[in-house]
């Protein structure tokens, strides 16, 4: 018969021996943008501290990315996490059985995303999302004017007309080819709307566009809602806003759910979640559109205008390239 001493020492090891094995996970960054890293911090700070982390930076090459995917098959972390279109990509290229989070990736369907061990993010919110929290902005205007590439956002767009008129609202979407096309249309479009929609899409967002939309809608005294909080900072009325940290903790709970259970099935986007209001209280003055009480407390970031946050403008990182 065992000490009791003896027996005790046995069952802290037995106790022990379903630890032995720390979680490990690999996170694939296409490149230092800072919303990126504010993703990758929020996951971080979600996992247990026990959990193994290593890191690579793609440095925006999806062929170094490839590399990485391939040197992890002869010793394939538990999970991984990719944040940006090309550490998805390299992902999707190279790792087949590994369980896969992806976050950061605009209009990840182009790309034939998810794959089968995949799940994501997504980047933007819903349009039913995005235009209640436009009208809690702007409640008396019912035109709105968006532009889109059909490429890209066709289906959006689709979804975003029904939802436009569940909510007594008339969209006047113009298609766009290409960036030249962007003065034009908005030209054309803003002696007709109410309030002019900035959605995320690669033909329609870019840092030479962005003055152009400010300047036009402010010199026409039309709202510009967007999804960014940097272009709320830089006069745009209001953004519907996804927050990067939050991302980031949304993929660590994802991923424990994954680690728990396996099998689970993947392939799959969820919608971010929590999204956050920004309003402009200088521009929404200059409009002549005061937010109402309520409002003010929606609105989680506040720019401008007495009792506001008052901060400068910043990079635009949070544009999903």
């Amino acid at each position: 018969m065992l000490p009791v001493f003896s027996l005790l020492f046995l069952l802290w090891l037995t106790s022990l021996s379903g630890f032995v094995h720390a979680t490990e996970i690999v996170i694939l960054k296409s490149s230092e943008l800072p919303y990126y890293e504010q993703a990758v911090l929020g996951f971080k700070a979600g996992m247990p501290a026990t959990t193994k982390v290593k890191e690579y930076n793609l440095n925006g090459q999806l062929a170094r990315g490839r590399e990485i995917g391939k040197s992890l098959r002869a010793s394939p972390p538990d999970l991984i996490l990719a944040v940006g279109l090309k550490a998805t990509l390299a992902a999707k290229l190279e790792i087949f059985d590994q369980p896969v989070v992806f976050c950061q990736v605009l209009n990840p369907d182009t790309y034939g995303l998810p794959a089968s061990n995949m799940t994501g993010i997504a980047v933007r919110t819903s349009p039913e999302a995005q235009l209640t929290a436009l009208r809690s902005v702007i409640p008396h205007r019912r035109r709105i004017g968006v532009l889109y590439d059909e490429e890209y956002s066709g289906n959006f767009i689709h979804d975003a007309h029904r939802a436009a008129k569940q909510q007594g609202l008339e969209l006047v979407a113009v298609a766009i080819r290409g960036q030249e096309d962007i003065p034009q249309a908005v030209r054309e479009l803003l002696p007709t709307i109410d309030a002019l929609w900035l959605i995320q899409d690669q033909t329609v967002i870019s840092e030479a566009a962005i003055p152009f939309y400010l300047e036009s809608t402010l010199d026409a005294k039309v709202p510009l809602f967007t999804f960014s909080s940097t272009l709320v900072q830089q006069g745009a009325l209001g953004a519907l806003v996804v927050d990067a940290w939050t991302v980031g903790q949304q993929a660590a709970r994802i991923a424990q759910s994954l680690l728990k259970a396996p099998n689970t099935a993947t392939s799959f986007i969820q919608a971010p979640e929590h999204p956050q209001l920004a309003v402009n209280v200088s521009s929404a003055e200059y409009l002549g559109l005061p937010p109402s009480p309520e409002t003010m407390r929606l609105a989680h970031q506040r720019f401008g205008g007495p009792g506001a946050m008052a901060q400068n403008p910043g990079p635009a990182s949070d544009l999903i390239p």
